[in-house]
């Protein structure tokens, strides 16, 4: 977004200047209205914008904000909150209309600067976070002392500092309902599509994406021996299985959206590829919230108190830190 300063206006970047045809004309010849998928994608960031308010309460309580994981977990789930409002809400709207870059290029640039910017700042506290877990298995010392008292504040400052980075300073994505999908090409000139190559996001999902996912296969290896040593019945291994299936639902999907959306930005992609990879990064901030509920027992038990349902209605056990993985 740097550039709307440099220029003065969007309009006015010269890799992103819309003035050959009029809106209406962009739209009618590259867009392609999807009604049905725009309707489903605002309803499910609609459902998971309601889910996460009451979890972010949840985390946000003094009993559950003294413990490190649960202050990257609110971090987390507040950008996650913005992040599905870009790939979600605003997405389904664009698709509804058959938008696509030109025929709203002060919308989609912005949004597009600021999705970008939130999913390498998802990235990076995500990284943080299973480093946070797995150093409390593992080095609990080390996770004092990277995390302890308002450490995890000045640590959480870096996927901030991260995230404003790439949506200041790299090329946004950019909407197309051609391919229902976000592109850094804003596909205006022909032939042009190698002078909008995003490097720093190429390097951050492969990089921060791989190294958080190698964290988690390490994560999850401290969590298999610990299991080794319990009773399968025992609730220590029934949260330890709860954490496993947790990590590998979380990075498998952050996982296959960085990796198709790095394929889809420097290769001729078919459709099929590009929607999985958009509906894989509308999972990895959305998905969390449903894999909370379902997982979590403290976030469901206290989600369940916010709603004001009945605490016989909800399974009872003791609150863990350790179930926080993300």
């Amino acid at each position: 977004m740097n550039n709307i300063i440099k220029y003065g206006s969007i309009s006015n970047i010269p890799l992103y200047n819309c003035s050959l045809l009029t809106a209406e004309d962009w739209s009618q010849n590259d867009g392609r209205a999807h009604y049905l998928s725009g309707i489903l994608e605002f309803m499910y960031g609609v459902i998971v914008i309601f889910l996460y308010i009451p979890m972010v309460a949840v985390m946000t309580e003094k009993e559950q904000f003294k413990m490190s994981c649960f202050e990257m977990m609110t971090y987390l789930t507040i950008v996650d909150i913005f992040a599905i409002i870009v790939n979600s809400v605003i997405t389904g709207v664009l698709s509804y209309q058959g938008a696509v870059y030109c025929s709203h290029p002060t919308l989609i640039y912005v949004s597009g600067s600021i999705g970008l910017g939130l999913w390498a700042s998802s990235c990076l506290v995500a990284m943080l976070l299973v480093t946070n877990r797995l150093l409390d298995f593992t080095f609990k010392s080390a996770a004092n002392f990277m995390f302890d008292k308002n450490r995890t504040f000045l640590v959480l400052i870096l996927p901030t500092i991260y995230g404003l980075y790439f949506a200041i300073f790299t090329p946004p994505l950019l909407y197309s309902s051609k391919y229902l999908g976000w592109f850094f090409d804003p596909f205006i000139f022909q032939g042009e599509t190698a002078e909008y190559y995003n490097y720093p996001h190429l390097a951050n999902n492969i990089i921060v994406v791989a190294v958080t996912c190698f964290l988690y296969i390490m994560f999850c290896c401290a969590l298999g021996a610990e299991m080794k040593n319990v009773n399968t019945g025992s609730e220590s291994y029934k949260r330890s299985k709860q954490i496993f299936i947790q990590s590998v639902l979380i990075c498998g999907f952050n996982l296959t959206a960085s990796l198709l959306y790095v394929y889809m930005n420097f290769f001729e992609a078919p459709y099929s590829i590009v929607v999985v990879a958009h509906i894989n990064w509308e999972l990895g901030h959305g998905a969390p919230a449903f894999i909370y509920l379902v997982f979590n027992t403290t976030i469901r038990n206290g989600v369940a108190k916010k709603l004001g349902l009945k605490k016989s209605q909800i399974a009872q056990s003791e609150s863990n830190p350790q179930v926080a993985v993300n």
